[in-house]
């Protein structure tokens, strides 16, 4: 067994036989060539790929992109700890610990911190690592949507809560319009999305940044994954934006709300914005609609004006934290703990 960085050119086939080997039983999360093409070579960010080798074959996985992180006034490089996975038939033997160990002597240095979104298989272990700590619980916001007949799977969960969530927000009486407000499907990110993110980062001293680069790679360039990317304009200015997907989840058929960005964290132009995506992915045949969010309380309201509401941690399908350390590249006056005004949503986690 070697651990070893490798080149994304000419060991594709080898990576994708590992995701096969790992998610054979989920096949949603096997990524197809052009998509993992996407998330190691095309990242704006440079990527470091470690693996554990035995003979020819890939046995353990542990990918690093070098990506931008705002913490406080200013911007520094961060270690996003990718998929992370060992094969069926070497797991238990402390190759995940040895992957992560070789991999941080190489290249903690490169990063202020480290982040990651564990899944269901790994969070035990980033529970156990001292120098790993918990930096938040992203809650899980839902809206059901209620069956055409009840023929349809999970119907009657469907009917009760989705008619629930329309009588809550019947209850909540006349949502506030922002300001001759238009919202837009576009294609690509533009300069007036960049401004917004100019004018209003201010707001956040943790946030991954949402500028013109990111935001294309992350939602334009991605090929496996066709996003709806909508823009909010108001008096000539671009004020929101939102991004939305349909993907099978949880065995349903899920719209979900990717990213948004919203000026002044204005929630009249989040609920504008989200109205728009409501309907399309309903009209898509959406079975429900899911969202994740830490930010401004401001932003919340639309949320609810749109029927989404916080699903209680008991119910949850599985958890959904962010895991933190601090980096090997030290930066006077910078203490994780100091930073609460934090922006996170589901798209942070690029494998969504």
């Amino acid at each position: 067994m070697e651990l070893l960085e490798i080149p994304l050119e000419g060991n594709d086939q080898s990576l994708l036989q590992i995701y096969q080997d790992v998610y054979a039983a989920t096949p949603d999360r096997i990524p197809s060539a052009e998509e993992l093409h996407w998330r190691y070579g095309g990242n704006p960010y440079p990527v470091r790929i470690w693996v554990g080798r035995d003979g020819e074959k890939i046995v353990g996985l542990r990918p690093i992109a070098i990506k931008d992180i705002k913490i406080g006034e200013a911007v520094y490089p961060a270690l996003h700890m990718l998929n992370v996975m060992v094969h069926p038939a070497y797991q238990g033997k402390g190759l995940f610990r040895s992957l992560m160990e070789k991999a941080w002597n190489m290249h903690g240095q490169e990063g202020v911190i480290a982040f990651t979104f564990p899944n269901e298989n790994s969070i035990k272990a980033y529970r156990r690592w001292k120098d790993w700590f918990q930096l938040a619980d992203l809650p899980l916001f839902i809206r059901m949507v209620p069956p055409k007949n009840f023929g349809e799977t999970k119907s009657l969960v469907r009917f009760f809560a989705g008619y629930g969530a329309a009588a809550a927000r019947c209850l909540r009486g006349i949502k506030p319009k922002a300001h001759e407000l238009t919202i837009q499907r576009v294609d690509e990110i533009d300069d007036g999305i960049e401004a917004l993110w100019q004018r209003n980062k201010h707001f956040f001293d943790f946030i991954i940044p949402r500028d013109k680069q990111y935001l294309t790679w992350r939602y334009v360039t991605r090929p496996d994954v066709q996003y709806m990317i909508y823009k909010a304009v108001a008096d000539g200015a671009t004020v929101g934006f939102l991004v939305a997907r349909t993907r099978m989840m949880f065995d349903m058929h899920l719209g979900l709300i990717v990213d948004f960005f919203a000026d002044n964290n204005d929630s009249t132009i989040l609920a504008g914005m989200l109205e728009q995506a409501v309907a399309d992915l309903i009209a898509q045949g959406v079975h429900a609609i899911g969202l994740q969010f830490i930010g401004p309380e401001s932003l919340k309201e639309a949320l609810w004006d749109n029927g989404l509401f916080a699903v209680p941690k008991k119910m949850l399908p599985r958890e959904f934290l962010m895991y933190a350390r601090s980096g090997l590249k030290k930066v006077e006056g910078i203490r994780l703990s100091d930073f609460q005004r934090m922006f996170l949503t589901w798209g942070d986690n690029d494998a969504v």
